[in-house]
């Protein structure tokens, strides 16, 4: 997909992902408008709408979202589905008004049933109810996938989306509030631990995506076909080993400590990326401990 010239609005443009978005959009020749919440709230249809209205895209990468890491989510079922069930139906309703070439939301592996064949094909993604800790926030990506695909086919409009696994990397989360699983151990680190806690087994596998690369396999998904495509790095790894690379991108010689009494969440979770391969050429070049050097480095700097 030629992006030279087109002018590309990303919801949530100031966030972890969108800022990745916007500088690699631009690197295309796009003209990218960023928004977030003081642009407009997606959560209120006629605000939504107003703000198509002034900035007329091309096309549109919608990223926004009402999420966070799994405590996070298991605190907030209500604001993490009600309210990103809203954005996305409401940015699709905008884009296909301003009959927007493209539309690419921004989906999640949770959108899985919490028990389904390892590594993730996207012909499952309706077998089964997702991980119950995050339900509600996988429910409204599905909704979004699914209305998208109706547009398509009622509206002719490009619909893609991008299925995201786990993202890390500079510009994360600098508080634990909201922090995935890389971040939250990074923030830790930054403290000088004693030792590094972690909730759950650490027996569960996750699978992670440096966010440069997750930015440019979002944009390479516009060119594939309607409908869902995995985008992330196709391995899986344990979360206790996950924290000891983390310690090792610190250099750090402190023991790893599990809170068995805090949730583990899905049992397995790693994407077939065969499909972005076999479809769109593409592939995550970044090595998980290159991405976590790197994090590491940036949370030092802003943390100091």
């Amino acid at each position: 997909m030629d992006w030279s010239g087109r002018r590309v609005l990303v919801t949530g443009g100031r966030g972890f992902l969108g800022q990745h978005l916007v500088r690699a959009l631009r690197a295309r020749g796009a003209e990218p408008v960023a928004v977030g919440r003081a642009e407009a709230d997606l959560r209120d249809r006629a605000a939504t709408l107003r703000m198509f209205d002034d900035v007329r895209p091309d096309a549109v990468i919608h990223a926004a979202v009402e999420g966070g890491g799994i405590g996070w989510m298991k605190a907030h079922p209500v604001e993490s589905g009600q309210d990103s069930a809203r954005m996305n139906l409401n940015a699709l309703e905008a884009a296909a008004r301003h009959e927007v070439a493209v539309f690419v939301g921004v989906s999640s592996a949770c959108v899985y049933p919490r028990l389904c064949p390892v590594p993730f094909d996207e012909a499952d993604i309706w077998n089964g109810y997702p991980e119950p800790t995050n339900g509600p926030y996988a429910l409204s990506k599905r909704l979004m996938m699914d209305i998208g695909a109706a547009y398509t086919r009622q509206y002719g409009i490009h619909c893609t989306f991008p299925i995201l696994a786990n993202l890390y990397g500079p510009g994360d989360h600098t508080s634990s509030e909201r922090a995935h699983v890389v971040a939250d151990l990074m923030i830790r680190c930054a403290a000088g631990p004693s030792e590094l806690v972690v909730w759950g087994t650490g027996t569960p596998t996750r699978e992670f995506l440096y966010v440069e690369d997750a930015a440019e396999g979002v944009i390479e998904s516009a060119s594939g076909p309607p409908g869902p495509i995995n985008i992330g790095s196709g391995e899986e790894i344990a979360i206790r080993d996950l924290a000891a690379a983390v310690l090792a991108a610190w250099a750090l010689p402190v023991p790893v400590r599990l809170d068995r009494d805090k949730p583990d969440g899905q049992p397995r979770k790693c994407l077939s990326v065969a499909r972005a391969a076999d479809v769109l050429g593409w592939r995550a070049p970044t090595p998980l401990a290159e991405g976590l050097r790197r994090t590491a480095a940036w949370y030092r700097e802003v943390l100091r």
